[in-house]
């Protein structure tokens, strides 16, 4: 979900004059459809919501429940995604927000247009949250955990807002006030170079200040001092492993999650839930601590932003060399391209973002499920001792120094906590759903690797040899892209070094 709201609110925030609704609708007409189409979304939310809460009230097959759950939440999800772009493009919401903010200021934008321009969208998602409460609270009671309030709507909501955004929070804050300092000072960020220069520091910043910025969004309180900190540091220093701080994330007992956040050791945090340390064992819980130190050992974070910002910078550079070829090879479209410039990459922006999702959620959605099963991995790992037989640890078992070994306890306990993650977030083990799914990978999936794992020890070693070739490959093929499309560039400034 964050994704794919980061690609919607990306688009929402494009430097393109917006073009006029399709029917010739005026500002009032846009905003009186823009506002039917979210009150249409927040009903059929309110119906699935209620749908779903008499299934659970009927006592059904709860896995199935789940399942429809699923499907029925991740459809509303994308139905949401394609009526914005509807609300944009076909009511010309995006143009009737620069036309009204023009009329007011002598044609010209103030900074943070953009946040009118994604008004509908937020609107859209806060008002179905407030519905699906009812069907998230009908599907968290009992289920045999501990007995606990589930909360109330408006802290469900709430909730529901900072996991949502909080991670996509910085990017957007950053785009919006990079456009709105350009739009100030245009003369300034006339050329490309100039606006690279300018957002390139501002995107810098924004990774490694992302720690801090989710932890203020999120509410994060440091873990209190007890025996389960102090296994947790002991884990932290034995795995070789450093943290700046280990945060609970207080979901009002809503959600079994953890994260890491932060590419560098000193700003780097990772996040419990409290329904996970409360509703887990302390061994389980040092399970789930050892998976995201697993992301860390692995440097999958750093690969990861190098492998976006590559695939990013090969898509602008492509779609710019590929305009410049069109200009060359079609004289006649240049001029039909000048005098539509603004009303051409507003369209144009549409198949590109949609290229680019479809590239995020295959490549990346591939090479996301193979580096949290590497996680898993070094999960089962940081809660193994040495001894590959073992079959139960006692206090006096000490654990393997820097998860440098396996043994079939560590793996059990590993998915022992995979399947309460299941149980205490209230999703299906086997169908959760694309949304739930395509970054992660099923729970079925991912306990039935760690069984054929613990039958046969070389299923790790071949995993993790494919796993390694796969990356260098991606590497590879990145900085291969990346270095045929600026090579031209390069040709053009060595040729001028040269004649100088």
């Amino acid at each position: 979900m964050p994704f794919l709201l980061l690609l919607c609110l990306s688009l929402a925030c494009l430097p393109v004059d917006w073009p006029p609704p399709l029917a010739g609708l005026k500002p009032i007409h846009s905003l009186l459809g823009t506002t039917g189409l979210v009150a249409m979304l927040g009903g059929s939310a309110g119906w699935f919501a209620w749908r779903t809460r008499q299934r659970v009230q009927r006592s059904e097959h709860r896995e199935r429940i789940m399942r429809y759950y699923g499907r029925r939440r991740m459809m509303h999800s994308l139905s949401l995604m394609a009526i914005y772009v509807l609300i944009l493009y076909g009511l010309g919401w995006g143009w009737a927000v620069q036309a009204t903010a023009k009329s007011w200021l002598a044609d010209r934008m103030p900074p943070g247009t953009e946040l009118a321009i994604l008004a509908p969208l937020v609107a859209g998602l806060v008002l179905s949250w407030i519905f699906f409460y009812d069907a998230e609270q009908a599907l968290h009671a009992g289920e045999g955990t501990k007995t606990r309030a589930f909360g109330g709507r408006w802290r469900y909501v709430g909730f529901q807002i900072r996991q949502n955004l909080a991670l996509i929070a910085a990017p957007i804050v950053v785009l919006i006030a990079a456009q709105g300092l350009m739009r100030q000072f245009p003369e300034t960020f006339r050329d490309d170079h100039a606006q690279t220069l300018f957002i390139l520091p501002m995107a810098g910043s924004m990774v490694v200040l992302m720690p801090w910025v989710v932890r203020l969004l999120l509410r994060l309180e440091p873990m209190p001092p007890g025996p389960l900190r102090d296994r947790l540091e002991a884990a932290a220093k034995r795995l070789h492993c450093r943290c700046s701080e280990i945060l609970i994330w207080n979901t009002r007992n809503g959600m079994a999650n953890a994260m890491v956040v932060g590419v560098l050791p000193w700003l780097r945090y990772v996040l419990l839930s409290d329904r996970l340390v409360q509703d887990m064992t302390p061994e389980e819980v040092e399970a789930v601590f050892g998976h995201e130190v697993g992301h860390v050992k692995h440097q999958h974070m750093l690969y990861y932003l190098a492998f976006l910002v590559g695939s990013l910078a090969i898509l602008s550079r492509g779609s710019g060399l590929l305009e410049a070829q069109v200009r060359e090879l079609w004289p006649a479209a240049e001029a039909f391209m000048e005098a539509r410039a603004s009303w051409l990459q507003s369209w144009l922006a549409l198949p590109t973002l949609f290229g680019l999702a479809v590239y995020i959620f295959t490549m990346f959605g591939f090479l996301s499920r193979r580096c949290e099963r590497q996680a898993d991995v070094f999960g089962c790992r940081a809660v193994s001792c040495s001894d590959p037989n073992c079959s139960c640890h006692s206090e006096q078992t000490v654990l393997a120094d820097n998860g440098n070994a396996l043994c079939p306890t560590g793996i059990r306990t590993f998915m022992s906590a995979l399947d309460k993650v299941a149980v205490l977030n209230g999703i299906s083990r086997t169908k959760p759903g694309w949304l739930h799914s395509w970054q992660h990978s099923t729970i079925e999936r991912r306990v039935g690797f760690l069984e054929g794992m613990m039958g046969d020890s070389a299923v790790e070693a071949r995993f993790q040899r494919r796993l390694f070739q796969f990356k260098i490959v991606v590497l590879i093929v990145i900085a291969t892209a990346l270095g045929l499309l600026w090579l031209p560039e390069a040709i053009h400034w060595a040729s001028i070094a040269t004649s100088m």
